[in-house]
């Protein structure tokens, strides 16, 4: 057995082992699950691209895709050292255990703290939420806007609170590096934009056995979160370096496709929230350079335990190789062609809440593909992979 699962399953084993601890008034436990139930009622198939490139809908009701189980154990070691260790099983991995965060952090003072190790990389409004379901109104993040290709980063953070009277600032600076061997997310975008596979009668039947590794270092990243009353604003700056590589089939001995150089890399993300009342508006808006950009605007009304929904998305990269018609149609300039992908989401839901810490949703998502290359399954190899889902789902928190 490898040692990254090994490891992964043994914490999983000592956290759910709770008479390990039961002398141990210093260890807290908690976790989170969500139980996703998601099918396609148009098209040839929906891919929400969560972490781990979970989420793939083509036939049927499917309850995998986004299915997991999070498990999280704290050890207070004194008043202000502590360690933490979170172990995630998602369907879409077929409920492996993966320990994706394991980080000691140390309180400086009442304003100030820092955390050293393996925690999620803060990007997005919701980056340390995403797969807490009953964190956020919808069924899941706007995932057209919440799609950079590595979610955790082993480094060191430095957060400070100020007061400033009228309101709270969170301040928040990291760095560190990320090695994904394979990138999960960007070896199926490859596999689906560039290696699909059909038969004599047109049929879909596979993809082909590409894989993509990307490395990023010499991270520095800075978040300044606000609250003022009834609104929040989020600013977050990520810059440093990233090696891509595009590897072919493995009965060919993997061949280098593309890629090996190293390049430097930002990322700038904004996002904005206002509490009126029984509404909330929310817009955030990311560009990663020289790769794509993203945003999403949202509605919330609450009623009691209900909180009815909707959003739209956008997403639009600066990759110009695929030509319009799809990949059967060959390839274009990249620096005259049209955009590979540029596509969008109008999603509309409910939420319900059973208790503070349950809830079960309802989502129907329309997403447009009107890019050159395809985004998952493309049944008539024309490019275009537009699809409507229907989704439901029973989160918590314990």
């Amino acid at each position: 057995m490898r040692l990254r699962p090994l490891v992964a399953l043994v914490s999983a084993g000592l956290l759910l082992n709770t008479s390990a601890f039961a002398n141990m008034d210093n260890f807290r436990f908690s976790g989170f699950a969500s139980v996703v139930a998601g099918t396609v009622v148009d098209g040839d198939g929906y891919w929400a691209r969560l972490p781990d490139a979970g989420g793939q809908y083509t036939s049927g009701i499917e309850f995998e895709p986004e299915s997991l189980l999070g498990l999280q154990g704290r050890y207070a070691a004194t008043t202000k050292l502590s360690l933490t260790a979170q172990v995630v099983m998602r369907g879409a991995n077929d409920f492996d255990p993966d320990l994706e965060w394991f980080y000691a952090s140390y309180q400086i003072n009442p304003d100030t703290s820092l955390m050293v190790g393996r925690y999620r990389l803060p990007v997005y409004h919701f980056s340390e939420y995403m797969d807490i379901g009953i964190a956020y109104p919808w069924l899941r993040v706007p995932t057209d806007a919440y799609s950079l290709a590595v979610t955790n980063i082993q480094g060191a953070s430095l957060s400070h609170s100020v007061d400033w009277e009228i309101g709270v600032t969170q301040l928040r600076l990291y760095a560190g590096q990320q090695d994904t061997r394979p990138n999960k997310l960007l070896t199926t975008i490859e596999q689906y934009k560039t290696g699909q596979i059909y038969n004599q009668q047109g049929q879909f039947i596979g993809v082909q056995d590409l894989l993509a590794e990307k490395d990023y270092k010499d991270l520095v990243g800075v978040v300044a979160d606000t609250h003022i009353d009834w609104f929040n604003v989020r600013l977050s700056y990520l810059k440093g370096n990233e090696q891509y590589r595009l590897y072919g089939p493995a009965d060919q001995g993997r061949p280098l496709i593309a890629g090996g150089e190293w390049t430097g890399t930002r990322f700038f993300d904004v996002s904005l929230v206002a509490e009126l009342g029984y509404a909330m508006l929310m817009a955030e808006f990311n560009d990663y350079k020289d790769i794509y950009r993203s945003w999403f605007v949202s509605g919330v009304y609450r009623i009691d335990e209900w909180s009815l929904y909707a959003y739209a998305t956008q997403f639009e990269s600066d990759l110009r190789f695929i030509a319009p018609g799809g990949i059967s149609a060959g390839t274009e300039s990249p620096v005259s062609g049209s955009v590979d992908d540029e596509y969008h989401s109008i999603g509309v839901g409910f939420r319900y809440n059973i208790n503070p810490r349950t809830a079960v949703k309802f989502e129907v998502i329309n997403f447009e593909d009107h890019g050159d290359a395809a985004v998952f399954v493309d049944e008539d190899q024309d490019g275009e992979t537009s699809a409507v889902a229907v989704s439901a789902a029973l989160q918590l928190t314990f």
